[in-house]
């Protein structure tokens, strides 16, 4: 007579199912689980040391009032017994190691990092996060020493909290063979070279993008400071005040445009803030940068509407995002067959030329009252394959607007998702009209803003639809970022 195995079911599954699982569970639930056998423990041991960060930092709510050095260097030199006795083997660390300065800090400062990187743990990081105190050049050393040293590390963020003052750091060098993404915030490294970095994030309160392209101006293929040629992926975002706007950009566009001349691989491009695109740029990015796949812009400062047809020479685009262009965005003569994704910010849209891109299946716009007609047209008539359709209603768009828009809506015939975002009043909502293939209807910020609205609320006055929301602005924004690579400030 054959005996039942001993032992639960559940101890035949494979790892990775149960880790699988473990992506369901919150953080409380995931506790509960390691308390039920050894195996669970460890498995969750490994598990939170790669998906959790571990922390290594003073808590505080300003980065104005800095605490003294000996809070934290006694921070750090705790984390630095954890990772020698534990069996967790952490893989994401938050390092934050800004203080108030003193005379004798740097060493002392020094001496607690040394032996926090030579811990065995540490040089098994994939990610690593430093947010710095203002650094001398000793530190920079000692910083560049032990990014060079962590074999496994594949992102890294380095971050200087006060923004008054622009860090050069030119004695920080970021040599790593391992590293596939850098996140640079208000510091400016001296040397990066990482043979397999393929994305890079640049926030700064200078014009990194005038400088970099000076360097290739300068030296060409050398790339003496900073190797980008490589990059698949480039963030920038700056922080500028111009005083003569047109004088600047005539005097900085030609190293910008350099610089865009030496990104033949890149696949995603954002550009955000004072990051202005001119003509003369725009031809760099879409002459040279012809394999991007998503490309973002805050700003078009285009002086020549048809300076926007070189776009066409971005046939594997599918992503394009616009935040703001006062001229007239017109599409005619662009060919773009494979774009799915259209963000349009603060845009003054030429909508029939939008009729020619027939690919689109998500658009965002910002619907002002001049632009309710020729929209309502778009959509009445064309839009086969949209699927998305995000819209920001201006405030001024009366109730009897909202009947034309819903009009117009019903003629979609793959609309799945409709978000609509600052809606006047709730009851603009009567007006909707079956829309045939909607499935989900995300309404958000109904004036007055101070009523409280229920899905119910909307679930009484629209046709019947699956599934309705009306969610915090912050759900709303961690959706854009998810789908998108924006908030709902992209509508500012």
């Amino acid at each position: 007579m054959d005996l039942p195995d001993a032992g639960s079911p559940f101890d035949k599954l494979p790892s990775e199912l149960i880790f699988s699982i473990f992506d369901y569970l919150e953080l409380k639930s995931l506790k509960a689980v390691s308390l039920t056998c050894h195996r669970l423990e460890q498995m969750f041991a490994d598990y939170s040391a790669c998906r959790f960060v571990l922390r290594i930092r003073e808590e505080r709510n300003s980065y104005v009032f800095l605490p003294p050095l000996i809070e934290i260097a006694d921070k750090v030199e705790a984390a630095t017994k954890l990772l020698n006795r534990t069996k967790r083997c952490y893989r994401r660390v938050h390092l934050d190691v800004q203080y108030q300065p003193t005379a004798d800090s740097i060493e002392h400062m020094q001496a607690v990092l040394d032996k926090l990187f030579a811990v065995r743990l540490m040089q098994q990081l994939t990610v690593l996060k430093l947010d710095l105190p203002a650094v001398p050049e000793k530190l920079a050393v000692q910083l560049s020493d032990a990014v060079s040293m962590l074999d496994s590390l594949q992102e890294l963020a380095i971050s200087y909290k006060q923004r008054d003052n622009q860090s050069t750091f030119s004695q920080l060098y970021i040599v790593n063979r391992s590293l596939h993404k850098l996140v640079l915030n208000c510091v400016w490294p001296g040397r990066i070279n990482c043979p397999n970095m393929q994305c890079l994030k640049v926030l700064a309160n200078v014009d990194v993008w005038y400088m970099i392209g000076e360097q290739y101006a300068l030296h060409g293929d050398a790339e003496p400071y900073w190797k980008l040629k490589h990059l698949k992926e480039l963030f920038m975002a700056t922080h500028l005040l111009y005083r003569a706007l047109d004088h600047y950009l005539q005097k900085t566009e030609t190293y910008k445009s350099v610089f865009c001349q030496q990104l033949t691989q890149l696949k995603k491009l954002r550009l955000f803030h004072s990051c202005l695109v001119t003509d003369k740029v725009l031809k760099a990015i879409c002459e040279s940068c012809v394999h991007l796949e998503n490309l973002s812009f805050t700003s078009m400062y285009i002086s020549n509407p048809d300076s926007f047809r070189y776009i066409s020479n971005l046939t594997n685009l599918r992503q394009l995002s616009i935040e703001s262009y006062i001229s007239g965005l017109s599409f005619a003569g662009v060919r773009l067959p494979h774009l799915k994704t259209l963000l349009l910010g603060n845009v003054n849209i030429d909508w029939p030329s939008l009729a020619k891109v027939e690919s689109i299946e998500s658009l965002m716009i910002k619907l002002n009252v001049s632009q309710v007609v020729p929209a309502c047209d778009l959509f009445a008539g064309h839009m086969r394959r949209l699927r998305l359709l995000w819209i920001k209603f201006d405030i001024n768009i009366n109730h009897e607007r909202y009947r034309e828009i819903f009009a117009a809506l019903s003629k979609l015939p793959a609309l799945e998702t409709l978000v609509l975002h600052n809606v006047l009043r709730l009851d603009c909502l009567k007006e909707m009209v079956p829309i045939p293939r909607l499935t989900r209807l995300v309404v958000c910020d109904i004036f007055p803003k101070c009523i409280s609205v229920s899905p119910a609320d909307v679930a009484k006055r629209v046709p019947k639809v699956d599934r309705i929301e009306v969610p915090w602005i912050n759900k709303v924004n961690k959706e854009m970022k998810q789908r998108f690579g924006c908030n709902a400030g992209f509508f500012h």
